[in-house]
């Protein structure tokens, strides 16, 4: 990465996993400045490991992915933006898994849940950002991690929900390439 990467701001939708403090350290190492948008709980321990990293101080915006509409997002990308005077890129790691169970025994509400966590608020936030990073025509980067099961079938057994919301991010992201 090198120098191409300091400096950088990044909003990162992360669950405090270890696929996301991971990916959050590397970034800060990198000379990357962070804001952190998710459940400020979780991602308080991300947060300071990234600033133990050798990164800066690490803003963390709260977002509840599930409980969320169009507009709290959009009121949590424009404190995320105001933390450094803007941002340069956006990465997407927050997903949630849900019950593994067969198509035919996850219920209506875990189903739904999957899809708000894993496709509405990252298609929202996307919106948010991409459409501050047009009127700043400073142009900039948008990233959605995933997982191969988004793509093939079979793979997971008991993943019928999570394997079409990453499949749904796929095309969401094959889709707005355009921007």
């Amino acid at each position: 990465m090198g120098d191409a990467y300091a400096k950088r701001v990044l909003l990162t939708a992360a669950a405090g996993d270890a696929i996301s403090r991971g990916i959050a350290t590397n970034l800060a190492q990198h000379g990357c400045s962070l804001v952190l948008v998710g459940d400020e709980g979780a991602l308080a321990a991300t947060a300071e490991e990234v600033k133990r990293c050798g990164g800066r101080g690490v803003p963390v915006v709260g977002l509840d992915f599930e409980a969320c509409d169009e507009a709290a997002v959009d009121a949590a990308v424009d404190r995320a933006w105001r933390c450094f005077d803007g941002l340069d890129a956006f990465v997407n790691c927050y997903t949630y898994e849900g019950e593994v169970q067969d198509c035919l025994s996850i219920s209506e509400d875990e189903y739904k849940k999957t899809m708000k966590v894993n496709v509405i608020t990252p298609w929202f936030l996307m919106k948010a950002i991409a459409k501050r990073l047009q009127h700043a025509k400073s142009g900039g980067s948008v990233v959605f991690l995933t997982q191969i099961i988004g793509a093939e079938r079979g793979l997971y057994p008991g993943a019928a929900a999570y394997g079409t919301s990453l499949g749904a991010i796929h095309q969401l992201v094959r889709s707005s390439g355009f921007l």
